[in-house]
């Protein structure tokens, strides 16, 4: 019998004789946990590791997330509990009896956080507090909304990319080439895991690829105009309506509780979260939410 790992919340792919890091993540509560999406290359060892993974947390409200031999624990903190500590020294127990090493000189922790005057929790002993880490490519920062280290380093490489398509228009490729280059290097760049910073600020952050692109197409290097807030809008068009059509996709469990409304036909009947700050409605679930009603 095939069963299908994005079935399972915890998303696993392969053992490791050498896990070689492993993020810990503190959050106020409300933060979404992040969602990993890996595929086994041996079902085998899908079904084996399954086993040996820790089946819960040290907290039910900590989340354990596996993606080949990086691991991840989201810990939020509360006043009366914080259970990040506790929850690394579970994760330890359980490398040893299954004869696994953490490599702690990549154990990273990171305190996310929003613009409070609580002091931050204690340094957990032996492991590095950073003020960023980076996940599946994505630069994430301890302020929710911030996203300067991630389009830093993205536009800087698409730049770098940008000397290709320099060199292949001066050896006279056509502009129908120049496209499918531009796409392939550049756009795809941007698109990468959009849905999870496009919530971010239009004129500090996602402009910056508009006028990045349409640069681009007054040099001759494109054909085409960007107008990336459409791009965003599109992409998450199309993920929500894999999620809301599915009823075992990974992401279902974010989704709120369904509301019965007989009097009128609406694009969804899950309940509208309570909205405090803009930042807050931005985020993925949220904006396709209000969005898609």
């Amino acid at each position: 019998m095939f069963i299908n790992p994005l079935d399972n919340t915890k998303k696993l792919q392969k053992i490791s004789s050498d896990i070689s890091s492993v993020s810990i993540s503190r959050r106020t509560p409300g933060l979404a946990p992040r969602s990993f999406f890996p595929l086994p290359k041996i079902l085998l060892l899908l079904l084996l590791f399954n086993e040996v993974f820790p089946e819960k947390a040290v907290s039910l409200s900590n989340d354990l997330s596996k993606f080949a031999d990086d691991i991840a624990i989201i810990a939020p903190v509360y006043d009366y509990e914080d259970s990040a500590g506790d929850e690394v020294e579970n994760m330890k127990l359980w490398s040893n009896e299954n004869r696994m090493s953490l490599n702690m000189e990549k154990t990273y922790e990171m305190i996310v956080r929003g613009k409070v005057s609580t002091p931050l929790p204690d340094h957990i002993p032996s492991i590095k507090r950073k003020e960023w880490l980076k996940l599946l490519s994505v630069t994430m920062e301890d302020i929710p909304g911030k996203w300067d280290k991630h389009f830093e380093e993205m536009m800087k490489k698409a730049s770098r990319r940008m000397d290709i398509l320099r060199v292949c228009k001066h050896y006279g490729l056509s502009t129908h080439q120049l496209d499918l280059l531009f796409n392939s290097l550049i756009v795809s760049l941007f698109t990468f895991a959009v849905e999870v910073w496009g919530g971010a600020s239009y004129n500090k952050y996602v402009s910056q690829i508009d006028k990045f692109v349409n640069r681009a197409y007054r040099n001759g290097y494109t054909s085409n105009r960007s107008d990336f807030k459409a791009t965003i809008s599109n992409r998450d068009k199309k993920l929500w309506s894999r999620i809301i059509n599915d009823d075992k996709n990974a992401l279902r469990n974010l989704l709120p509780s369904n509301l019965n409304r007989p009097l009128r036909r609406r694009g969804h009947d899950f309940e509208l979260p309570i909205v405090k700050t803009e930042r807050f409605k931005n985020a993925f679930i949220n904006k396709c939410l209000f969005n898609f009603i």
